[in-house]
């Protein structure tokens, strides 16, 4: 896998201490629910039987399969019960998803011009070629006409990672519509779907697509307990069979202790609540970064995510490297955008994470960062 590399590399231990870390996406304490997790895991010992020490099978604990079945029933994302499978994260999703498709025929990985930094390692991984179109979220999919029913189309459409931008319900249709013409398959990374701010919500593209054209990946680990890997995919008939193959031949069964724990997570409504807290403290952080930044840098175009824990900041006449540079040398570490970039080109923006910075620490960091950038931007 392709490891991002940012400015913080450069640093000891000792100085990413004292540093605003807008670099990373380790959570803050009070982002992560360690005590009704310490309680239930307790539980789980003492009361499972002993399952939590023995063997699952690579599908997932049936219990918590049910409970991920419910999960995305209450967000509108339609699913049956045999397709929700469990995965020891994010990544490892996505990874097997590509062997998968691979073995069923598929020949090409295509995504944004600006994804997910680890799409391009992931993608080589598993042998398969990766190609680029610009960002959907302008409105212009022309460049998709182009993919082929041999195509797997990789998207965040929500509260993209690295942009924070979400694709409109106006988008999402005409990509759909789109996808039934051309038979490409999507796979629809929706990692921070559930972190919206605000009460509106968009539909994720699985609740909308009518067929099997979507396959889903959820993970709302990423934010609360990025250590604990876990997440789920919702797989079509078609895939069903090669993605049990072969993550029962490359990882075998996530831990049975994780699941029963996040099982119990789930079942006594403390996932709901640690995702309300998430959101809450979340958007103060956005507000406070965005507000911060436009008065800091008037004369930048700033978009304002309405969710999720990313913001972009583009740098004018500075690159990516060199603004996040000048920021690391006043003790502000930010993502250059070519980290986010498959191709590896240079891109002049990059990326906030909300993460790992209290609200109450982030507008003398963006102080710190008018003196790094300047009239230089």
């Amino acid at each position: 896998y392709v490891a991002d590399r940012s400015p913080a590399e450069s640093f000891s231990s000792g100085d990413q201490a004292d540093c605003l870390r807008f670099d990373s996406e380790r959570p803050t304490a009070n982002l992560v629910p360690t005590d009704i997790l310490a309680k239930i895991s307790r539980s789980v010992l003492l009361d499972d039987g002993g399952i939590s020490l023995g063997g699952l099978p690579p599908e997932g604990y049936p219990q918590l399969r049910r409970a991920l079945l419910r999960h995305a029933v209450l967000r509108g994302i339609p699913a049956k019960p045999e397709e929700v499978v469990v995965t020891s994260g994010g990544k490892d999703g996505l990874s097997t998803l590509l062997r998968a498709c691979r073995k069923v025929g598929f020949t090409r990985v295509v995504t944004e011009e600006l994804s997910y930094s680890d799409i391009q390692g992931i993608a080589r991984n598993e042998d398969m070629p990766l190609s680029t179109v610009p960002l959907l979220g302008r409105g212009d999919l022309s460049p998709l006409r182009n993919i082929s029913e041999k195509d797997v189309l990789y998207l965040v459409p929500t509260f993209q990672n690295p942009m924070g931008t979400t694709l409109s319900p106006e988008i999402r249709r005409e990509l759909l519509s789109l996808r039934a013409e051309k038979g490409f398959l999507i796979l629809e990374d929706d990692s921070y779907g559930e972190l919206r701010y605000c009460d509106k919500s968009i539909a994720a593209l699985k609740a909308m697509d009518d067929g099997d054209g979507v396959v889903y990946l959820g993970s709302f680990t990423q934010l609360l307990f990025p250590g604990i890997r876990m997440g789920y995919v919702l797989l079509p008939p078609l895939l069903s069979d090669c993605y049990l193959e072969t993550a029962r031949f490359r990882q075998g069964q996530v831990s049975s202790l994780v699941q029963l724990v996040l099982c119990r997570f789930i079942q006594e409504g403390a996932l709901a609540e640690a995702i309300e807290m998430a959101r809450r403290v979340l958007s103060v952080r956005m507000e406070t970064l965005f507000s911060s930044l436009c008065g800091a840098f008037p004369e930048r175009e700033i978009s304002r995510p309405d969710g999720g824990m990313y913001l972009w900041f583009s740098t004018g006449n500075l690159t990516g490297d060199d603004a996040a540079e000048r920021a690391r040398k006043k003790g502000v570490l930010v993502k250059p955008g070519r980290i986010f970039s498959p191709l590896g080109s240079s891109v002049r923006g990059v990326r906030f994470a909300l993460a790992s910075v209290n609200a109450s620490r982030i507008a003398g960091g963006v102080r710190l960062l008018q003196e790094a950038w300047g009239a230089l931007l």
